[in-house]
C-alpha cells in the first residue's frame, strides 16, 4: 500500500474534508467514510511517513484504524496539529484519541448495527457524532428521539446525520433480518428529517467548520467560507432554485481561494467591485464579519429546522370542501 493525500472539495456535508488519505489501513469493523459518503474499507498495517510533514492548510481526514495502529495515527494527527493544520480524527465508539486540538467525531455506525446505542453514551470531550441514516434501521423518528436525548446527555458538540450510498454488497453486509427489505427497497431517511428532529435537542445540523491556527493565516477567510457554504447547502436543500445556490457555492470557493483579507475589504467597502460576492453572497460576507445573530442564514436555518407542517386529515380534508 502507498499512503497519501488525495484533495477533495470541502463542503459541509462531508464534513468540511480537504485532505483525506488514500489507501488508507481502516478498521475491521463497519465505519463510515465521511469524506466519501460511503461505507469504509479495512486495510492492512502500513507506514504512516508519507503522511507527515507535507504542509496542509485545511482539514485533513484521519479515519479510524484497527486498535495496533491508533498511537501512531494519533502522532500523525499531533504532527499536522502542530503545523496548524485543522484535523477531523474519527473514532469508533468507546475510542479515545491522545491528538489534543484536533476535532473528533464518533461513527455511530458500529452501535446502530449492534443494537448498542448506550455505547455513544460517553463520548470524549468536545466530540460529535456521525450518525447514519438507513432504511430499516434508522428511519424511526422514536429512534431519533432517543439519539437526541442521549446526544445531549452525553454533552455531544454536535451530531450530523448522514445518509451513505451503498453497493449491494454493502446493503448485504449491514442487512438484519427485519431490515433486509427496507435496505434494498426504500429510500434512506432524509437528513433534513434527521436534523429537525435533533433541532429539537439544541442540535444544529452541521459540523461548524475546523479552521487552521497559526502559523496558517487564512482563518478568518476560511470561517467567512464556510458559512457560504452552509448557506448554499441549505438553499438547495430548501429546494429553492438551483443557480442561486450554485452561486453561493462558488462564492465560497472563491472566498476559500483568495488571498485578500475579507473582512477588511468588507469594512473598507470594497465587495460591491468582487464579482463573485454579488447578491446574496455578499450580504452574507457583511453579515459573517459583523458576526450579526439575526442573518440571512440564520433565517435559513430556522426555515431549514422548523417542524414539517401537518398534513391534513381527510376529515378536516372532507370538510374544506365541504365549505368551498
Amino acid at each position: 500500500m502507498s499512503l497519501r493525500w488525495a484533495a477533495t472539495r470541502p463542503e459541509p456535508a462531508r464534513f468540511w474534508v480537504r485532505f483525506a488519505p488514500r489507501d488508507w489501513p481502516g478498521a475491521n469493523e463497519p465505519w463510515l467514510d465521511l469524506s466519501r459518503g460511503r461505507l469504509g474499507e479495512a486495510g492492512e498495517g502500513v507506514d504512516f511517513s508519507p503522511l507527515l510533514g507535507q504542509p496542509l492548510d485545511d482539514v485533513a481526514y484521519l479515519p479510524p484504524v484497527p486498535p495496533l495502529l491508533a498511537a501512531a495515527r494519533d502522532a500523525l494527527a499531533r504532527d499536522h496539529l502542530a503545523r496548524g493544520t485543522p484535523v477531523l480524527l474519527q473514532l469508533l465508539p468507546g475510542e479515545r484519541a491522545e491528538a489534543p486540538g484536533a476535532t473528533l467525531v464518533v461513527d455511530a455506525l458500529p452501535a446502530v448495527l449492534a443494537g448498542d446505542l448506550a455505547s455513544l453514551d460517553r463520548l470524549p470531550e468536545g466530540a460529535g457524532v456521525a450518525f447514519p441514516l438507513l432504511a430499516g434501521l434508522t428511519d424511526d423518528p422514536e429512534i431519533w428521539a432517543i439519539v437526541g436525548e442521549r446526544m445531549a446527555a452525553a454533552e455531544a458538540a454536535w451530531v450530523h446525520g448522514i445518509a451513505p450510498q451503498l453497493t449491494p454488497v454493502e446493503r448485504r453486509r449491514l442487512a438484519r433480518d427485519d431490515a433486509f427489505e427496507a435496505l434494498f427497497h426504500r429510500e434512506p431517511p432524509l437528513e433534513r428529517d434527521f436534523s429537525r428532529a435533533l433541532a429539537r435537542f439544541g442540535f444544529t445540523p452541521f459540523l461548524p467548520r475546523p479552521l487552521p491556527r497559526p502559523p496558517i493565516q487564512l482563518r478568518e477567510n476560511r470561517r467567512i467560507a464556510g458559512l457560504l457554504g452552509v448557506a448554499a447547502e441549505i438553499w438547495l436543500r430548501l429546494g429553492r432554485p438551483a443557480e442561486p445556490g450554485q452561486a453561493l457555492f462558488r462564492a465560497s470557493r472563491w472566498a476559500d481561494a483568495t488571498r485578500y483579507d475579507l473582512a477588511s475589504l468588507c469594512r473598507e467597502g470594497h465587495l460591491g467591485v468582487i464579482a463573485e460576492l454579488e447578491g446574496l453572497a455578499g450580504t452574507l460576507v457583511e453579515q459573517a464579519v459583523a458576526r450579526s445573530g439575526a442573518s440571512e442564514l440564520a433565517a435559513m436555518i430556522d426555515e431549514y429546522l422548523a417542524p414539517e407542517p401537518a398534513k391534513p386529515s381527510e376529515e378536516t380534508a372532507d370538510l374544506a370542501v365541504a365549505e368551498v
